[in-house]
């Protein structure tokens, strides 16, 4: 083949120039169009006026665009880029079409359309900033009656507009077009992408009530996409589904598992559930760059989102305390009445955002202390084993026949027997550790197969978590609901770290926990109160002396929906040697020479009156309380010659 060079032009003919013009053309017009539609421009003329507004009949709308760019921290941003739309119509309804919003749901996982929750005049209720005075529920729209805020009535959650409308997932193909445009946060979204949070990992890979780990309060994924390397899409799967069915003895149907699954859904976190922060002081278009706890907790939106949703208290759902407590009104962790938050300690990991650490260190802060532990007589216990010593929140789960808004459904959640579990049992983790535990009956009805015992195990062999769960088995012939499946949670505690708990709660052998709880559901039954006792021993561990009052049954329910527990109180029992072993001797003599070290130090502590010095001494009496072995005037050595 002979090639010959020559000019461009030698090649030119008409024809070719015309294709070549006419393919620039439809490129620049491609790119022209695209650049000219990615405007907000509309959205500016009418939201930044405030006559127009007005006009509307929506003054609390009106915003300007600096204002926007202020209380976001983005200073280049425009109204599309995060909300959509057609910026170039002029017609609103043209306009909004397709424009992200909040996600209003009612009980029945349906949506409301936010204009029909609202009167006109409705000017202040009908804003996104907090309203009210509880702060769990701030967030949540409103209604005015005698002067007074209440929850509107039609409203169970509010969902930023990060998430898939259907199933309530957080979406990425709307963060791709959003947060994660080119030009924004695209790193930041391919590497969330790949987190535990963003795939939901372990609530996705729960496929049935019985695999792969054990039964679980959050249920298994009943409708949910499988778990993958990178989260690619959000929606429904009925691979699970089917699986599901295989178990149960009574029918359950698709429409069913999705909404059970969207209420699942409503829990696990986008974007914006982290870094969106609507306040009064800054604007409804407020944003963090690092979350704060109240992001965490789920900023205002209720007690099912984010870890206020989080098999409520089994983590840190009682960080904040206060409003942000189940029951409300407990007191929060020392470390947030110091103003440390939950990122200082659980900061991003090598995936990048969103790859929350789950594992926190005292070491980072309390050093000398932790070296003083660490060669104490104490050394096989956690720091939470002393400083967490109760768990609020769900006190007993029943998975029964109940209604999803006013849609039937088997799988009913009857877990709001809210109370608090007192002081908590501690187990041996898997490198021996103790550590403190959640431990509360659940059950399943309507199994179709009889289940054994399963033997005590850890859910993530790996140690992801030090979670365990103990199968009961089966139960059968009660008035209702076939065999029903019974199982222990047993739930690491983290959180809130507060004064220690004293020696004897752990040195008299037999470990006993006592949880209080009132029902609040709204199904079932009218609010009664109950409790049991847990008792860990060397003959094993059981919950016994269950007691309740008076159970007033609302129509259509019956017992074995929302209370089967009445009728095995008996059968809640693990073998097995639970006990802590007391040497006696050893634990009077060390408890002697503690309770003269600390008379020391209160001695001591009297004789310091300079500021700078009595911080000092502080750091040092902490590590003398945590090791009382250690010599107490090589620790005072810096300030022994104005103390002793």
């Amino acid at each position: 083949m002979n090639f010959k060079l020559g000019k461009i032009s030698d090649l030119a003919s008409p024809f070719t120039v015309i294709i070549f013009f006419l393919q620039f053309l439809v490129i620049i017009g491609y790119f022209g169009y695209d650049y000219y539609m990615d405007s907000s421009e509309s959205c500016i003329q009418c939201h930044g006026s405030k006559e127009k507004m007005v006009e509307f009949g929506y003054p609390q709308f009106y915003v300007t665009l600096t204002d926007v760019r202020k209380q976001t921290g983005h200073s280049t941003v425009s109204c599309r880029d995060c909300h959509l739309g057609n910026g170039r119509a002029k017609d609103k309804d043209e306009a909004h079409r397709g424009m992200l919003k909040p996600i209003y749901v009612k009980d029945s996982m349906d949506i409301v359309d936010r204009k029909m929750l609202y009167k006109k005049n409705d000017f202040e209720l009908n804003r996104l900033i907090p309203q009210g005075k509880d702060r769990l529920f701030d967030m949540l729209p409103k209604v005015k009656e005698d002067g007074e805020l209440h929850l509107h009535p039609e409203v169970r959650n509010i969902l930023w507009h990060d998430r898939n409308s259907e199933s309530f997932n957080f979406d990425p193909e709307i963060a791709k077009k959003t947060c994660g445009k080119r030009g924004c946060h695209s790193d930041e979204l391919k590497q969330f992408k790949t987190t535990v949070m963003a795939i939901n990992f372990r609530q996705r890979t729960m496929v049935s009530w019985l695999k792969p780990y054990g039964p679980h309060n959050c249920g298994p994924s009943f409708a949910d996409v499988p778990p993958e390397e990178v989260l690619n899409k959000a929606g429904f799967d009925f691979t699970n589904t089917e699986k599901i069915r295989k178990e149960m003895n009574i029918p359950f149907t698709d429409e069913q598992a999705m909404r059970r699954q969207k209420m699942c859904n409503i829990c696990h976190a986008g974007c914006l559930d982290c870094h969106y922060a609507p306040s009064r002081e800054r604007g409804s278009h407020a944003f963090l760059k690092v979350p704060d706890s109240y992001s965490c907790m789920g900023r205002g939106r209720g007690n099912s989102v984010c870890h206020t949703g989080a098999a409520q208290s089994r983590r840190g759902e009682t960080y904040i305390g206060g409003f942000y407590s189940i029951p409300q009104g407990r007191s929060a962790d020392i470390h947030f009445k110091k103003g440390i938050h939950c990122a200082d300690c659980h900061p991003s990991g090598k995936k990048g955002m969103g790859d929350m650490q789950r594992k926190a260190t005292c070491q980072d802060c309390h050093i000398e202390i932790e070296k003083a532990h660490s060669k104490s007589i104490h050394r096989n216990l956690s720091c939470t084993a002393c400083h967490v010593t109760e768990a609020g929140g769900y006190q007993i789960t029943i998975w029964g026949r109940g209604y999803i808004g006013d849609k039937p459904t088997p799988f009913k959640k009857y877990s709001l027997y809210y109370g608090v579990q007192k002081p908590l049992i501690l187990m041996k983790d898997q490198k021996g550790i103790w550590f403190p535990v959640k431990i509360f009956p659940h059950s399943v009805s309507n199994i179709r197969e009889d289940v054994s015992s399963s033997g005590l195990h850890y859910r993530w062999k790996n140690s992801e978590t030090k979670d365990m769960y103990y199968i009961v088995g089966t139960v059968n012939n009660l008035p209702s609901g076939n065999r029903h499946l019974l199982w222990f949670q047993i739930e690491e505690v983290s959180h809130p770290f507060g004064k220690a708990r004293n020696c004897k709660s752990c040195h008299k052998g037999r470990q006993i926990s006592v949880s209080t709880w009132q029902y609040e559901d709204t199904q079932g039954a009218e609010p009664f109160s109950g409790g049991y006792k847990i008792i860990a021993d060397e003959k094993g561990l059981r919950i016994k002396d269950f007691w309740h009052t008076k159970i007033n049954v609302l129509p259509g329910f019956k017992l074995t929906d929302f209370a089967s527990w009445i009728y095995f109180t008996d059968k809640w029992f693990i073998p097995g040697d639970f006990s802590i072993k007391v040497d006696r001797n050893r634990y009077t003599a060390y408890l002697k020479l503690y309770e003269s070290k600390l008379k020391s130090i209160k001695k001591l502590e009297k004789k310091i009156k300079d500021e700078n010095e009595r911080k000092k001494f502080k750091e040092i009496k902490g590590i003398l309380i945590h090791n009382p072995e250690l010599n107490i005037k090589e620790l005072f050595f810096d300030v022994k010659n104005k103390v002793f």
